[in-house]
């Protein structure tokens, strides 16, 4: 800023000032709620998004596992009968 520029100054009713600065604190709380509310619902979208593919991923998972473990657990349930002669 140069020597010759002066800061404006403006004369008001401190009445009026308060008025301002409480609506304008209103309007911040409006917009903090707001973009809350945005980021929520971004948030939410996101979550299902992962849900959908862990629950894919432990699907395709489960379906090369199971067949194997099914396997298993029928040669373990197999009963060896000895037959006396």
């Amino acid at each position: 800023m140069s020597n010759d520029e002066k800061i404006p100054q403006v004369m008001m009713d401190p009445k009026d000032f308060e008025e301002i600065k409480k609506r304008l604190d209103e309007l911040e709380k409006k917009v903090e709620n707001t973009n809350a509310e945005l980021f929520q619902i971004a948030g939410k979208k996101v979550g299902r998004d992962i849900g959908i593919l862990y629950g894919l991923v432990i699907g395709i998972i489960l379906s090369y596992i199971l067949p194997a473990l099914i396997k298993i657990v029928e040669l373990l349930s197999i009963k060896v009968q000895v037959v006396k002669p």
